[in-house]
């Protein structure tokens, strides 16, 4: 639950974004305002990264916890399905070979969620999951599967799992502490939700990981087209459109989707 600062700091956001809309500047003129209220929940996992640090075995440990209750059956030998959680853990150990992984290096597992949907999530500790929706939809575009597994051993490795776990575990049960000793994926994926400026950190980090690789970064773009992230050119706004558009992009755990294409687009053309 958010409490009343935080629903004042929205409140003069808002007011602000007003402001800004009826000059009719873009909506990327409010980002710095906007993204700076929406970040101030995961500021205290942050700054107490270094008051209360969470060791690399610590972390192994919860996510060996959380691991160890996601088990699923592996997918039968010969079907698609096989095939697809092979590539997976294939490119994941290519992409675990990047010089940018460093944390839990050697000892990174790339599992499939039995599921449907699409998504891919890390947990702590160097274990990274895609559900098999996610493998379906992209198998056959190898480059944008190592995207997404940049993106989320961005989350590990630039340690935003271990910045949201830090305050909310019992050292005696973290698992049933976060949990509450029920892993289902739907529950898990809410708990596991990071800040919309971590999202951007770990599409950076990914298209980094891709360049260290010899791999195109330009990729990652590839997964927001097939995830339905799609341009956005209509950037301007009127003043109530502006204001709306920020309480939405306060309350989101990922960016819009004409803020990530933008800042991975930038990302991109580094190398080019």
């Amino acid at each position: 639950m958010r409490g009343l600062a935080p629903a004042a700091l929205v409140a003069a956001a808002l007011s602000v974004a007003f402001v800004v809309g009826r000059g009719g500047r873009s909506r990327e003129s409010l980002l710095p305002v906007s993204r700076a209220v929406a970040e101030h929940g995961k500021a205290l996992d942050r700054g107490s990264a270094a008051v209360f640090p969470l060791p690399a075995d610590e972390e192994r440990a919860i996510g060996e916890r959380i691991a160890r209750d996601l088990l699923s059956p592996e997918p039968a030998p010969g079907t698609p399905d096989a095939s697809r959680a092979a590539l997976w853990r294939e490119l994941g150990l290519e992409a675990a070979g990047s010089p940018l992984v460093t944390r839990f290096r050697g000892s990174y597992e790339f599992r499939t969620a039995g599921h449907r949907g699409v998504n891919a999530f890390a947990v702590p500790g160097g274990f990274v999951y895609a559900t098999l929706g996610l493998l379906e939809k992209l198998h056959q575009d190898p480059d944008a599967v190592l995207f997404v597994l940049g993106h989320e051993i961005g989350h590990i490795e630039l340690g935003h799992c271990a910045d949201a776990y830090r305050l909310r575990a019992d050292p005696k049960d973290p698992l049933r502490a976060v949990l509450r000793g029920v892993v289902l994926l739907p529950r898990l994926l809410a708990s596991l939700h990071f800040s919309p400026g971590q999202e951007l950190e770990s599409d950076a980090y990914a298209a980094r990981l891709m360049r260290s690789l010899r791999r195109d970064p330009a990729a990652g773009l590839r997964v927001f087209d097939a995830l339905g992230l799609k341009a956005d050119a209509d950037v301007k706004r009127g003043p109530g459109r502006v204001a709306a558009e920020g309480l939405s992009d306060y309350f989101r755990t990922h960016p819009g989707s004409w803020e990530r294409r933008n800042a991975l687009e930038a990302e991109v053309r580094k190398t080019r």
